[in-house]
């Protein structure tokens, strides 16, 4: 008999995974599948093989705990803070490629953020603090899965073919200053300080651009994620403009019809 996936899923607590399933829905619910975008590979035998492959890219983790040959929990450094990860690895005998996207599924809802490939999965921990999955992720050529937060209707316009483009534009309008370009994708605008408190702003824009809605949400998703900054972001059809100051996040949407989001996750999660 196939195990039950759900069962381990609460912020991934490295809990022995029972019971019975198979491709038929759990609890009258079918299977969430793994998203698209997720590789099919690497696919790892053991925790132990995704321990070393973070090592061999640079990213060596002591383990700390491994109450079995599938889980695991090791820490890394990365900017010089000491991050953990919960490593989870699914057989491909007894785990279809959906019961393990059921599995992240779930744990996305619980609001934990998930590095996936193959047939495994890790929760990178402080799991509020976006940069850590991302540089796990880029070690291991597997994706960023943020919670499945709501976001408001994104509209089809403005939407640019170069990064440079919306800068122009931002330009335009005034409100790109002294723009630097950072990345084929990203530039990054001087603002205009707030006038009440202008040391609560560090002066700068990030405008990014993006090769589908998938992963512009999955951007904002990750940014509204990081749970100790706020987030004040315009953006529409293939583009976001981050800025520090709410007034003028705000001029900006109006300015371009664009969506408005300003939102900050008050609470810390608990892994």
């Amino acid at each position: 008999m196939k195990k039950t996936l759900r069962a381990l899923v609460p912020v991934l607590l490295l809990l022995a995974v029972t019971g019975c399933a198979g491709s038929e829905p759990r609890g009258g619910k079918p299977l969430v599948p793994m998203p698209d975008h997720v590789p099919k590979g690497p696919v790892y035998d053991s925790a132990d093989e995704v321990v070393a492959a973070l090592e061999r890219a640079g990213l060596p983790c002591k383990v700390i705990r491994q109450p079995r040959e599938s889980t695991a929990a090791c820490t890394t450094v990365i900017d010089g803070t000491t991050v953990e990860n919960r490593i989870q690895v699914l057989n491909t005998t007894d785990f279809t490629r959906d019961e393990v996207g059921d599995s992240i599924d779930s744990m996305r809802g619980r609001g934990t953020t998930v590095v996936a490939a193959g047939n495994w999965f890790i929760a990178v921990l402080p799991n509020w603090e976006a940069r850590y999955p991302v540089r796990v992720a880029e070690a291991l050529d597997a994706v960023v899965l943020p919670p499945p937060y709501p976001l408001p209707d994104i509209p089809e316009k403005p939407a640019y073919a170069t990064v440079g483009a919306l800068a122009d534009a931002m330009e335009e309008k005034g409100f790109c200053l002294g723009r630097e370009e950072v990345d084929e994708k990203t530039v990054s605008c001087g603002t205009r300080l707030p006038e009440k408190d202008p040391a609560a702003c560090s002066g700068r824009s990030s405008l990014q651009l993006y090769d589908s809605a998938r992963e512009r949400d999955d951007a904002i998703r990750l940014t509204i994620r990081n749970g100790r900054v706020a987030s004040r972001i315009v953006t529409a059809r293939n583009w976001t403009a981050e800025f520090c100051d709410t007034a003028q996040a705000r001029r900006v949407a109006d300015a371009f019809g664009a969506a408005f989001i300003d939102r900050r996750i008050q609470e810390e999660p608990s892994g």
